[in-house]
């Protein structure tokens, strides 16, 4: 049996559609479950997605935030980017250390030489880049 205190109200219910299960991508489902608090696995799109739809119905960003499993800024940045998903940029080509021959492969993780050490660094930066670019 479930018990409320005398005089408190239930808690509102939040459903992010009233006819579709999913589109495309998204479980409305699992949005709604999010929505209200409930544990539940989410893509990204769907965290976008029931944030925006939290966002709309005058919910405090702090309080999206909790529900979701995300940090505040998150949820600000998501409304930054007009809760758009973020553009995943493909890895590129493997970076050319050149002339270096270590073992088998040509590359020995870890190395010290200047080439390595060039190379992993470059990879590092480019690495770095692509995820300030996508967030």
């Amino acid at each position: 049996m479930i018990a409320t205190r005398p005089g408190a109200a239930t808690p509102t219910r939040y459903y992010p559609s009233t006819t579709d299960t999913f589109d495309g991508d998204l479980d409305y489902i699992a949005i709604e479950h999010a929505m209200n608090g409930e544990p539940v696995q989410l893509t990204r799109g769907e965290r976008i997605e029931a944030a925006r739809q939290l966002d709309n119905r005058g919910i405090h960003f702090a309080e999206i935030a909790r529900r979701l499993g995300v940090t505040r800024d998150t949820v600000v940045a998501w409304r930054d980017n007009d809760w758009a998903l973020p553009v995943t940029i493909p890895d590129p080509d493997p970076i050319d250390i050149g002339g270096a021959t270590h073992g088998r492969s040509g590359y020995t993780r870890g190395c010290r030489c200047r080439t390595c050490k060039d190379g992993a660094n470059a990879a590092s930066r480019a690495a770095k880049a692509r995820k300030r670019a996508a967030a």
